[in-house]
């Protein structure tokens, strides 16, 4: 894609003074050339430069500093607001419409205290709420945003919150690009599936850590899985070469790195997702799952946060997913999400014990499809699995022509676009 430079004092302040070219640095993760284009068009970029380290030369994303990883620190405020109030002007200047921050491969905004940051900025900057959009993972994002908006009373008008999955993109874009993998259906195969479980597990957090124990002491789940858990260092191949093995162990993740793993999919007939724990959304955990074809249960813990429910399953029906309430009960998606609250309000004592209705009830729900099937013959299970093969080869197909999330992204920036014209 050919970007015009515009020539502008903005653009030059950013390079003499913190060393910033902008347009090198406009956000391309997850997201498709149409709408770079719609953003290029119609919108500003909010620079992430490091406001720590002016002059050095080494630039960082915001996501990578001190303001925005921090939930408490405001001391870099005023500069921040500062850059604010210089990027609006360069957007009234050149006739664009708002200014986009995007969060594009985490969903702990709300921890970090995103909102709050962009609303205090933009009230030291004199910038109306109404020209920020921010973008995230997240799909409980409008809900949990308009809740917190609710409650208080110093800012009167809100963010553009518009939650879409960067990661979920980003990936199937990456798989496309190397696409060596053919879905072959089990009538076809010459050797079925041996196991019955494939779980990849990267860093540690409560869920996964009691998710290992739980497959770990049930040996018939053990013995009828594939599980690797990069907290403890279990990889699944073990014929690999030093490089990959510590990217591997490093929590690294893409199509190249994760090729070897094909051989455990075509080996095993389901797959368990254990998802992040920093909002509601998908990662390249599911991307994974998806693209090798197999039928899935997922749990995303959600962790510290309110929600009337999961959603993550609906929300890949909207984007053109097929579920598998043939293999699963799938209620547990309409599950609610509750903020841990008194004795249980501090992190260790209620995450780590599975403690807290909700948890338990997520918990007990997500358990007992697994142990269904882990009671099944592998001959029945096989049988189950061939009967949603057809949406297995579905699911794959919509990855690799992903198209819902970015009309429904577009459809929103062109409606803000409208209103604010």
């Amino acid at each position: 894609m050919k970007i015009i430079k515009i020539e502008h004092e903005f653009i030059t302040y950013l390079q003499d003074e913190w060393n910033y070219d902008y347009y090198d640095n406009l956000p391309s993760y997850g997201t498709t050339k149409e709408t770079q284009i719609f953003l290029l068009t119609h919108a500003i970029f909010f620079p992430q430069i490091d406001e720590r380290q002016p002059h050095l030369g080494q630039p960082m994303v915001m996501w990578g500093n001190n303001f925005w990883q921090s939930s408490n620190d405001y001391a870099d405020l005023t500069i921040m607001s500062s850059l604010l109030k210089l990027t609006y002007k360069f957007m009234k200047d050149i006739g664009r419409s708002f200014i986009y921050i995007p969060e594009d491969t985490e969903g702990n905004w709300s921890e970090r205290e995103h909102h709050v940051k962009i609303h205090r900025m933009c009230s030291q900057a004199g910038v109306p709420e109404n020209r920020i959009v921010y973008l995230n993972n997240d799909i409980s994002l409008n809900e949990r945003y308009d809740v917190w908006f609710d409650k208080q009373s110093e800012y009167k008008t809100k963010i553009n919150m518009i939650s879409y999955p960067f990661l979920l993109q980003q990936f199937a874009t990456e798989y496309c690009e190397i696409n060596p993998y053919e879905i072959v259906r089990y009538k076809d195969r010459e050797k079925l599936p041996t196991k019955k479980f494939m779980c990849l597990m990267g860093r540690g957090q409560w869920f996964r850590e009691n998710l290992w124990k739980y497959i770990d002491w049930n040996k018939d789940l053990k013995n009828s899985s594939y599980v690797s858990y990069i907290a403890r260092n279990i990889i699944l191949e073990k014929s690999i070469e030093s490089t990959s093995k510590h990217r591997i162990l490093n929590g690294e993740s893409e199509p190249k790195l994760d090729i070897k793993l094909d051989k455990y999919y075509k080996d095993s007939y389901i797959s368990i997702i254990p998802e992040t724990s920093a909002g509601v959304y998908v990662s390249e955990k599911t991307t994974k799952v998806l693209y090798h074809g197999h039928p899935f249960i997922m749990f995303n813990p959600a962790t510290e946060m309110t929600a009337k429910k999961v959603g993550m399953l609906d929300k890949l029906r909207d984007w053109g997913f097929q579920t598998f309430p043939e293999l699963f009960d799938e209620s547990y998606d309409d599950l609610p999400i509750f903020e841990p609250r008194g004795v249980f309000k501090k992190r260790v004592t209620y995450y780590e014990s599975i403690l807290g209705d909700d948890i338990e009830i997520r918990w007990r729900a997500f358990t007992k499809n697994i142990e269904r099937l882990i009671d099944m013959d592998i001959k029945d299970l096989h049988k189950l699995c061939e009967s949603v093969e057809e949406k297995c080869i579905h699911n794959r197909k919509t990855l690799m022509n992903l198209k819902i999330p970015t009309e429904e992204l577009l459809s929103k920036l062109k409606n803000i676009v409208e209103k604010l014209n």
